[in-house]
Formats: C-alpha cells, structure tokens, sequence
C-alpha cells in the first residue's frame, strides 16, 4: 500500500504525505441523468457543513477508534457502501424519485429523498466526494426540494437499521446500540469513528479491475470514518443522520 496519511473531514480526502502509487479517492456512482440543481436550504444534510465551516467556527473532532458494526449501515435492504453507492439500488427498493444536486466542491452532495404515505417522515441517501449518508427524522422545517420526495410504502415511523436504530427511540437506547457517544446532551448524541479494515476480497476484486496499474498491496487495507448523529424531542428519537467515508 502506497506510504500516506490522510485527513477526512466532511467527505475531503488531504494527502498530507507524498504517495508512492497515489491517493486513490473512491467516489459514489450517481445514476445517469441530469439532476435538479438547488439550493443549500437542505437543513438536514451533514455534508452541507462543508459549506458552513468558513461561517461558524468548529470545534475539534475526537475521533472513537473502533469500526461500528456493518448493521448500522443497513437500511430496508440497502447498505451504505462508501465506494459504491448507485441509485438504481435505492430506487429498486423505494421507488422512483428525483436526483437533487447542491453545492459544489467538498459540499458537492447528490441527494434522493422518499416520504412516508403520512407525509412527515422522510428517509434520504445523500452521496458526496466520498462519503455517503443516509439521513431518517420526523416532521422539521419544508425546504427547497422537499416537493420532489418521492412517496413510498417502505418508509414509516417503524423503518428502521438492521442495528435497531429507529424513530421514537429513547437517548439511552440508542446509546445501548451505539455504545458511548462523542458528544452527549440533553437533545443529542453524536459519534465519531475512525478505523482501518481489510478490504473484502469483492471489493478487491472490483478495485483491481477498475485500476490495473496498481497491486493489491494498493488496495489491501481501507482507512474509514463513520458519523452518526442522533436528535431527540421530547426524550424521543426524531432525526438520524448516519455517515460513512472510505479511501484507499
């Protein structure tokens, strides 16, 4: 593997190192077409602080230096795969809905949002430079686009991670799932993750295809981050943003 250190914030990869083979970014596959092109009013989105953090300061982010398990990942049958995230798979699941496109840069972000038949809860898969994040809450603010959530049977206040993290959950259940988080309050807990993995042999297989000058040794290991932020009102889960960024 080519000799680097990499800083990821917010969905940016900075080689800080020189590379010996070069820093190799495995971005998201964005189904074909051309997106609606809006703006940043999506209050919701975690990658829309890239945007932010000239406008606000940021306060130093501790990292936990554990991987969390892969079901927290998982949502109605579809797995946030940080390399490989394709709308066609989310839509084969939820239906049909619009791409959206909003900011540029390492705020650049690819949204689909899917409503609940009650029409307050929303699931949305957002893809940026790097990072993918699939965000679930309960009622909140309208914003420029939100017309364009495409309906579906698959999305209720019981649709829910393959880990158990659901809507109207309590603080402490949520931390009994997620274990002790890296901010605490009243209203919210918020993870952050840092780790390395070996890279699954069909993953490996795929990486050697897509870029043949390079060896294994290359692509043996991936350097990962995971964001979870979980909101509560009233005592109760209302808003879930789970994040998840690889590079090679």
């Amino acid at each position: 593997m080519g000799v680097y250190r990499s800083i990821l914030k917010l969905g940016r990869c900075v080689c800080t190192v020189p590379l010996l083979t070069g820093c190799v970014l495995i971005g998201s596959a964005i189904a074909q077409g051309t997106p609606a092109r809006l703006d940043s009013s999506d209050w919701w989105s975690y990658t829309r602080q890239e945007e932010l953090q000239y406008q606000e300061p940021q306060q130093p982010t501790h990292f936990q230096r554990r991987e969390p398990a892969e079901n927290n990942f998982q949502i109605a049958g579809v797995t946030l795969d940080a390399p490989r995230n394709d709308f066609s798979v989310i839509r084969s699941k939820f239906g049909e809905g619009t791409e959206v496109e909003r900011g540029d840069g390492g705020s650049g972000r690819n949204q689909i949002c899917y409503v609940s038949t009650s029409g307050s809860v929303h699931l949305i898969f957002e893809f940026g430079e790097i990072n993918s994040v699939l965000y679930l809450f309960d009622g909140g603010p309208t914003w420029n686009g939100s017309e364009l959530c495409g309906p579906s049977e698959a999305v209720s206040v019981n649709t829910s991670t393959a880990s158990g993290l659901s809507l109207g959950l309590s603080l402490q259940q949520v931390k009994s799932i997620l274990g002790d988080p890296s901010i605490a309050t009243q209203s919210k807990l918020v993870y952050y993750f840092g780790y390395r993995r070996k890279t699954p042999p069909e993953t490996l297989a795929r990486l050697r295809k897509s870029h043949p000058d390079m060896s294994d040794a290359d692509f043996e290991y991936a350097d990962g981050e995971a964001y979870i932020e979980a909101r509560f009102a009233s005592g109760k889960l209302n808003y879930l943003a789970i994040s998840k960024s690889e590079t090679y």
